[in-house]
């Protein structure tokens, strides 16, 4: 609630800003605070040219935007894949043969990875596969596995503030 109430009392500073030219060293901080406006960043209509100019940037190689007057700092990270449900793992399917020369046949086999297509069951009662990746990737998963979901919104920004870590989801595809 404080943090909602930390960016209300700014929702003022962002009528005052303008479509005048924006200087460097305010840009992250006009960012900053369209960015965390509780309505989203795109219910304010100033705050628009900043944010996709912030998007733009970032999708050309550039850092997001910093705002050292407000203590924050920002890390663009992408996730494809929307988590898998519960009681599966994410993994990846391998086509593997078995059997003698004479009878050798393929099948998939599912190994969990955390950036895998696929969300089977493990076969067995380990319970770490979500927190040990490295200790379980050799692990057996059940034969049967469905499609992971694709992500809309496969960008994501960790914002670190005083107030602590926020993160916010976008996609950076139609400013590339």
């Amino acid at each position: 609630m404080s943090r909602v109430l930390h960016v209300v009392a700014f929702l003022p500073t962002l009528a005052a800003l303008s479509t005048e030219p924006v200087y460097a060293d305010d840009f992250g901080c006009k960012v900053l605070l369209c960015i965390l406006n509780p309505e989203g960043w795109a219910s304010v209509s100033e705050c628009v040219p900043p944010v996709e100019r912030a998007f733009s940037l970032v999708a050309r190689g550039h850092p997001w935007p910093q705002c050292p007057e407000a203590g924050s700092s920002g890390r663009i990270g992408y996730e494809k894949y929307m988590p898998c449900p519960d009681g599966t793992v994410a993994a990846t399917a391998t086509n593997e043969w078995n059997g003698s020369s004479n009878s050798a046949h393929s099948e998939i086999v599912y190994k969990a990875d955390k950036d895998g297509a696929f969300c089977a069951r493990p076969l067995g009662t380990s319970t770490s596969y979500g927190s040990q990746w490295g200790s379980n990737s050799g692990a057996r998963l059940s034969p049967t596995a469905i499609p992971r979901e694709v992500r809309t919104e496969p960008n994501y920004l960790d914002l670190t503030t005083t107030d602590g870590k926020q993160r916010f989801w976008f996609n950076l595809s139609k400013y590339q």
